[in-house]
C-alpha cells in the first residue's frame, strides 16, 4: 500500500519544495493500492509544501462542454480525475469562477490564485476569451512559476498549453499589421469547430522540453511523476513553436495563416 509518506518523497526528488505553488494533474488509479486513499495524496502534497505552499488542480466540466456557459455554477463538479473533484470539496478550497477552465485551491495563495479569474482581457481562446486571459490562474501560475505535476498521466493533460497558444497566437496576430482584424476574425470561436487555432501535440513537445532537462520523473507505486516548472518550460515551448511550427502543428489551414501572419499578413 502506498502512504502518503510515499507520496511526499516522490514529489521532493521533483524538485516540489516548501512555500511552491503546484499543480497536479492526476489518474488516481494509476497510483495503485493507497493506504487513506486520495486523502492521503492531498497530505502528501500539502506537507510538503508546508503552511506557505498553495496547492491546485484544474476543475474542467468537460461533460457536455459545448453548453458550459449555460450549465456553469460554482458547484458544478469538475470531471477531469477523481482527485480534483475530491480536493474541490474539501474545507477551505476556493474555486475560480469560469466556465471552462476553472481551478481549485488551497493555502497561501489560493485566494490570489483564483479570485477574479475573469476581471483581465480577454485573450484568444477557442473556449472563450477570458479562460487563459492575464487574470486567469493560469497566467498567474505562469507568471509565478508554479510547480505542475503529472500523476499517472502525459503532459497531454497540460491545461497550461492553451495559454501558451494564447500567447503564441498574441505574438502572430501583432506581426499580422493592418492586417490583424481580418486574421483574428479567422480565429476558431467556441462551439465553432472551423477556424484557425494553433493546437500543438503536447507529447511530441513533452519529449522536445525533456531533452533540455525540463522535465522531472519520479515513481509512486504504479505510476510514472512528472514535474515541470511552469515558467521555462512555457517559454521553450513557445521557442520551439516559432522554430518549428510544423513539428507540434498538423493543421494545414493554421499551418499556412502561420506562415501568412509572420509574413505580414495578406
Amino acid at each position: 500500500m502506498i502512504s502518503s509518506c510515499d507520496i511526499s518523497s516522490s514529489l521532493r526528488s521533483l524538485g516540489v519544495n516548501k512555500g511552491d505553488i503546484c499543480l497536479f494533474h492526476s489518474s488516481f488509479k494509476s497510483l495503485g493500492p493507497m493506504d487513506g486513499g486520495a486523502e492521503s495524496v492531498i497530505r502528501g502534497f500539502e506537507s510538503v509544501l508546508g503552511a506557505d505552499g498553495t496547492l491546485v488542480a484544474p476543475t474542467l466540466c468537460q461533460r457536455d462542454f459545448i453548453n458550459s456557459y449555460k450549465t456553469w455554477h460554482l458547484d458544478k463538479p469538475s470531471d477531469v480525475g477523481y482527485l480534483t473533484e475530491y480536493f474541490r470539496k474539501l474545507p477551505g478550497v476556493c474555486r475560480s469562477d469560469q466556465a471552462t477552465h476553472s481551478v481549485a485551491a488551497r493555502g497561501r495563495l489560493a485566494y490570489e490564485l483564483t479570485y477574479e479569474h475573469t476581471a483581465r482581457g480577454p485573450r484568444a481562446c477557442p473556449f472563450g476569451g477570458y479562460a487563459f486571459c492575464d487574470s486567469s490562474p493560469w497566467m498567474k501560475m505562469y507568471l509565478l512559476n508554479a510547480k505542475v505535476v503529472f500523476i499517472g498521466v502525459s503532459m497531454r493533460y497540460h491545461t497550461m498549453k492553451h495559454l501558451i497558444e494564447g500567447m503564441y497566437v498574441e505574438e502572430l496576430l501583432s506581426k499580422s499589421g493592418e492586417k490583424e482584424d481580418a486574421l483574428r476574425g479567422k480565429l476558431r470561436k467556441f462551439g465553432i469547430e472551423d477556424g484557425i487555432w494553433p493546437f500543438y501535440d503536447s507529447v511530441v513537445m513533452q519529449g522536445d522540453l525533456e531533452t533540455l532537462g525540463l522535465v522531472k520523473k519520479a515513481c509512486c507505486g504504479e505510476a510514472e511523476l512528472l514535474c515541470v516548472e511552469a515558467c521555462p518550460s512555457s517559454d521553450e515551448a513557445l521557442k520551439f513553436l516559432r522554430k518549428n511550427p510544423s513539428r507540434y502543428i498538423s493543421d494545414k489551414n493554421t499551418l499556412a495563416w502561420i506562415s501568412k501572419a509572420i509574413s505580414g499578413g495578406v
